[in-house]
């Protein structure tokens, strides 16, 4: 059924063409004449250049390439081939500065161009590569950042157009990170600084340095540009061995994935364009260094933008359209929510919505605890404990209608129920059990599986549980959803055979469970939400290999969705909320327990209203 918010009073307008989202993309431009990557950028999406770069391991590139909003044409080289050279300026006003021209080595070259050639010029006082700078004018620039071996440099230098002079230092090296801004509003994210890659922002005020949010995922030789230290926009990276095609975009205060590139890439062109029309040119893809140039594009601002809930008749079409969240496979992607109070991983249970949820207990090595907090979309707050030590049971229901069962230590048959401020102990599962499937509410619920490896499915009717038809698969560890004990789904988890991470579907129609279509990716410790109709599972592992993916149900088959930023073991069983806005709470990483949550939301999307 689709949903339009809020009709009463709604006006309706009459349009020759639909209001537009505001909302980026990318798409193919035209391709580089030479493959590479770690190439200088400047200019705009209509009129840009990029120099240097890498073609093959070892083979510092010299040539330059200038782009018409078209194609590419091959212009005067630079003088010395390099690459992790940085770029500012225009198509015909630019700098290029620092680089690596061989194992270690690093020359603090300057070169600018006129528009027909390029002129050595006065060299910068720290050698390095990987620097970050502002983007324009290429007569002010501050550089920033970078790599010396065997280190990182957190030098800071001014260029005046004649003269380099030192700043005050950063307090991260920031090599291979996205930049942007000017030389007296600049910014920089992300990179790596003496450890793995970091999601890390600074701002530069043209005096000082100071630290702001977090991107939503860490990453180095990624790309960027933007026109100020609050504005920036981020693309492709790399958390070795693996490529990014991630889009970040910082307002100021905060960041926000948006659409990603086509194809993932690292060390991409950085400097051209803007965050509302940029380029990513060149870069290495995950089999080969590649000519790939992308375009990202963001409505003009005399566009009509589309908001949730709004009405209008397109006479072109002689149609009545509405914007909402549709039916069908939704579109959604996560961003990154604020701390919980405490750490927890996969036992970590969680009911409730994405507005008014609950967290529930988990595994705090070495072993369960009692802690329960509550999310009201936006931060956590410490609740009334649950009685008993809690850890990897199943769970259904709102804040006020919740429903907790089995679980660990060892296997129990206590089951509670929570109104949103107290916990009431009720009858006892006949099976002793944990790490089974749980969903519908303290009216109503049903309980699936798992540990010890069982088929077996109970049924809670409010005041008694009793057995009712077994799953066709005995597993563990997997997820479901549904709000009611008259339907929903079990997907996932540990099923066959121990260690076998299974990617079978069940739905339960009220009598029976049945099977159909299958996860594109099978797993354990996963979370899933929904209903038997729409619904959505994410994360899983097991350690250490867990995951981020993310993929929803229409009640016929799995999609593929948008990554969470990070890969976890979450609390596996019923997720809080819908399939169209709900949480990850927790987890465990690969590096240990998280206290991270993350927001999954889906977009609206244009929709002709017919009767029927």
């Amino acid at each position: 059924m689709t949903t339009l918010k809020n009709l009463k009073g709604t006006a309706i307008q009459f349009r020759d063409e639909d209001p537009v989202v505001y909302a980026g993309s990318w798409s193919a431009a035209g391709s580089l004449n030479t493959a590479r990557e770690a190439l200088a950028g400047a200019g705009t999406t209509t009129a840009s250049i990029v120099a240097g770069g890498v073609t093959s391991p070892g083979s510092y590139s010299n040539l330059t390439e200038v782009y018409n909003g078209t194609s590419w044409s091959e212009q005067a080289e630079i003088n010395e081939g390099r690459d992790f050279v940085t770029g500012s300026g225009t198509s015909t006003a630019a700098i290029i500065m620092a680089g690596r021209d061989g194992p270690n080595a690093h020359p603090g070259n300057v070169e600018t161009w006129n528009g027909s050639s390029w002129s050595e010029t006065t060299e910068m006082g720290t050698a390095r590569r990987g620097v970050n700078s502002s983007i324009a004018p290429y007569t002010a620039v501050l550089a920033f950042g970078g790599y010396v071996h065997p280190g990182y440099s957190l030098s800071v230098e001014l260029w005046n157009g004649s003269t380099w002079s030192e700043q005050t230092e950063i307090s991260e090296g920031h090599y291979a990170a996205a930049s942007g801004g000017t030389s007296t509003s600049a910014i920089t994210a992300g990179g790596q600084d003496s450890g793995p890659s970091n999601a890390n922002t600074e701002t530069w005020n043209g005096s000082s340095w100071s630290e702001t949010a977090d991107m939503n995922t860490g990453r180095v030789e990624l790309s960027g540009t933007g026109p100020s230290n609050a504005a920036l926009l981020a693309f492709a990276g790399n958390p070795a061995p693996g490529l990014y095609t991630k889009t970040e975009n910082f307002d100021g205060s905060s960041w926000t994935e948006v659409a990603d590139l086509a194809t993932a890439r690292q060390n991409t062109s950085s400097h051209i364009g803007s965050t509302t029309a940029a380029l990513a040119a060149g870069g290495y893809d995950p089999s080969s260094y590649t000519t790939a140039t992308e375009e990202w594009s963001f409505p003009p601002i005399t566009a009509t933008i589309l908001q949730e809930g709004d009405m209008w008749f397109n006479s072109t079409s002689s149609a009545l359209k509405g914007y909402a969240a549709s039916a069908g496979i939704p579109t959604g992607t996560w961003a990154s929510g604020p701390a919980m109070n405490y750490g927890r991983e996969g036992g970590n249970s969680g009911f409730g919505t994405q507005t008014a949820g609950v967290a529930v207990a988990g595994d705090p090595s070495p072993g369960p605890n009692t802690a329960v907090e509550h999310y009201d979309g936006t931060s956590w707050t410490n609740a009334t404990a649950v009685p008993a030590l809690r850890g990897q049971g199943g769970t259904a229901g709102s804040q006020i209608t919740g429903i907790i069962m089995g679980g660990m230590p060892s296997n129990q048959a206590l089951c509670y129920t929570y109104n949103g401020s107290s916990w009431t102990e009720i009858a006892e599962l006949n099976t002793a059990r944990s790490t089974g499937v749980g969903f519908g509410s303290s009216a109503g619920a049903i309980y699936a599986g798992g540990y010890p490896d069982t088929a077996s499915v109970e049924s809670w009717n409010g005041s008694a549980w009793a057995e009712v038809s077994d799953l066709n698969d005995s597993r563990r560890q997997g997820s479901g959803g549904g709000s009611t004990s008259a339907a929903g789904f079990v997907v996932g988890g540990y099923g066959g055979s121990p260690g076998t991470n299974s990617n079978q579907t069940e739905v339960w129609n009220g009598t029976s469970f049945s099977e159909a279509n299958e996860l594109n990716t099978g797993r354990a410790y996963l979370t899933g939400g929904g209903e038997a109709t729409l619904g959505i599972t994410f994360g899983g592992g097991p350690m250490p290999g867990t995951t981020n993916k993310t993929e929803t149900w229409n009640g016929t088959s799995w999609t593929e969705q948008s990554d969470m930023a990070s890969s976890a073991e979450t609390s596996f069983g019923t997720a809080p909320g819908a399939a169209t806005a709900t949480y990850r709470a927790g987890g465990r990483l690969p590096g240990g327990l998280t206290t991270t949550s993350e927001e999954w939301s889906v977009d609206a999307g244009v929709i002709t209203v017919t009767t029927s």
